[in-house]
């Protein structure tokens, strides 16, 4: 007798998902069978592909799953029943769909962080909500608007302790952009991020946030700061989503270890 339990729910006219239960009440999930639920759920969600694409599929969610898994294994993780969770089984197929058809590295990490957070953070509902509309963005997103995105955070929200001279903040900057480039003109792309409910409203361009943060010159602070602060928009900053989207990049590119929760407060 299969301990596997079928469930089909209507998703819109004319159509059906199916979630797949596992009855482990006494002894949980182990990472094997979690990675077989999860695969098998998308398998049998994902449209009807041939074979060669359905073949590359199956082996990107293969791949963005084992990632997931590991990463919650290195925590210390041992129990994956959060993925009999309907809930957790909606965004986890979400994410294996999105990077079945992109396939890209960046998409890879920015997924696999992301749904590992939205499992870690499965008891706070606002954080919740957060990641999985952080989910149905990144997609949206090349890696030159991750990197935008992470730079207008650090420059209008981050206060390092390390930085009271006019080099170390040229230090720093020069190190940020290093790690995240990105391209001429890239300050076009702000109606785009504002469209996608990234950005709101903040006051402050780079080298006024920086000349008050750390109490330097602002002609100093003109004359040292990288081109690429100058595309940071002096009428915005991120919102609680974007945070989430730009402390992910910077964890992939940098040494910088960020708390989603020092800036996102549960309601």
């Amino acid at each position: 007798m299969s301990d596997e339990t079928k469930i089909i729910q209507k998703a819109a006219l004319g159509s059906d998902t199916t979630q797949i239960g596992e009855q482990n009440n006494y002894y949980g999930m182990t990472a094997e069978e979690a990675s077989n639920l999860a695969i098998k759920l998308f398998m049998d969600n994902f449209p009807r592909l041939q074979e060669e694409a359905k073949k590359i599929a199956k082996e990107r969610a293969e791949e963005l799953c084992k990632n997931i898994v590991d990463k919650l294994k290195k925590q210390g993780k041992t129990n994956f029943s959060e993925f009999s969770d309907p809930d957790i089984q909606y965004i986890l197929n979400k994410s294996h769909q999105e990077y079945a058809r992109f396939g890209t590295q960046t998409l890879h990490d920015l997924l696999s962080d992301l749904i590992v957070n939205r499992i870690n953070y499965d008891n706070d509902y606002y954080m919740k909500i957060l990641l999985d509309e952080a989910v149905e963005i990144v997609k949206s997103l090349s890696e030159v608007h991750l990197n935008y995105l992470s730079l207008i955070f650090l420059c209008k929200e981050i206060r390092m302790n390390s930085i009271n001279s006019i080099d170390l903040l040229k230090e720093h900057c020069e190190y940020i952009c290093s790690k995240m480039p990105i391209t001429n003109g890239i300050e076009s792309s702000v109606p785009f991020l504002y469209m996608l409910r990234l950005l709101t409203i903040s006051l402050g361009n780079a080298d006024e946030v920086y000349a008050k943060r750390y109490n330097l010159d602002i002609g100093k602070v003109k004359e040292i700061l990288p081109l690429a602060m100058n595309s940071i928009p002096g009428d915005y900053s991120l919102t609680p989503v974007g945070i989430i989207i730009a402390i992910i990049n910077i964890h992939n590119k940098t040494n910088l270890n960020l708390d989603f929760k020092i800036w996102i407060k549960s309601i």
